[in-house]
């Protein structure tokens, strides 16, 4: 498949940032916290580091959000790529392989490139506005799962769940009581990339930010997937509540994560 020069750089920064993560897997010494219980290590610097780099020798006047606060650039332009370094951090620093660069590009306010990488699981998973997903340069698409009784979703806990956790833990019950089993992965961004391979067949959580799932947004949806917020609505890169479907179980899945 052929990109173009947006998706090509996202795939060739996610390189660049890959290399730092395996560089210092399972050789973390030193872990900071931005919070309790998330994590951030010399790895996830080092790596946004290189990606902007990356970024910025082919599109220097593009503005960039990314999760490490070091390069935030505030241009008047109209692209702007939206980074996670690492996801997955508390996998990372366990030696868990269940963790990835996420790198999306918005142009005036809509997702057009997004590339979510797992270097140690070599999987690479590759959106672009209207030509598709891939994986690994093959084209996926979501499942074909109808009953909830069959579906395997996923999710994940927000850091505040110890302090907010009754909302949380109530949605989880719902939803474990109506599908075929649920599965916690440690990276919202590689969750979303397998709702649109069709390993999962749909994906809630609460509390995230725009780094850990613009990318993953545009592989579900141009894998035939669904994207919305708890009240199906579209303020889900910025809105903090986010469900991706395989679009045959959206509405069921909204009506079990609102209920009381």
């Amino acid at each position: 498949m052929k990109f173009n020069k947006f998706t090509n750089t996202a795939i060739e920064s996610a390189y660049a940032g890959s290399e730092i993560l395996l560089k210092y897997f399972n050789k973390i010494k030193e872990i900071e916290y931005k919070g309790i219980v998330d994590p951030v290590t010399v790895a996830d610097k080092q790596s946004q580091k290189a990606v902007i780099e990356k970024i910025q020798s082919v599109f220097p006047l593009h503005n960039i959000i990314a999760e490490e606060k070091d390069n935030f650039l505030k241009q008047d332009n109209d692209y702007c790529w939206i980074i996670d370094p690492l996801d997955g951090t508390v996998n990372y620093v366990h030696g868990v392989p269940a963790f990835c660069i996420s790198i999306g590009l918005l142009y005036k306010k809509q997702i057009i490139s997004g590339v979510v990488y797992a270097p140690a699981l070599k999987e690479m998973f590759v959106a672009e506005k209207d030509k598709g997903s891939f994986l690994n340069g093959k084209k996926i698409k979501v499942s074909s799962v109808k009953e909830m009784i069959k579906a395997l979703p996923v999710t994940g806990f927000p850091y505040y769940v110890r302090e907010k956790h009754e909302s949380v833990l109530n949605k989880f019950k719902n939803v474990m009581f109506e599908t075929q089993a649920m599965r916690r992965f440690g990276s919202a961004a590689i969750d979303l990339a397998y709702v649109a391979c069709g390993r999962f067949d749909f994906f809630w959580e609460e509390g995230l930010k725009p780094w850990d799932v613009a990318a993953g947004i545009l592989l579900v949806e141009e894998a035939g997937g669904k994207v919305s917020d708890y009240k199906n609505k579209n303020d889900f890169l910025y809105g903090q509540t986010i469900v991706a479907s395989n679009k045959l179980l959206h509405s069921k899945a909204l009506k079990i994560l609102n209920e009381k």
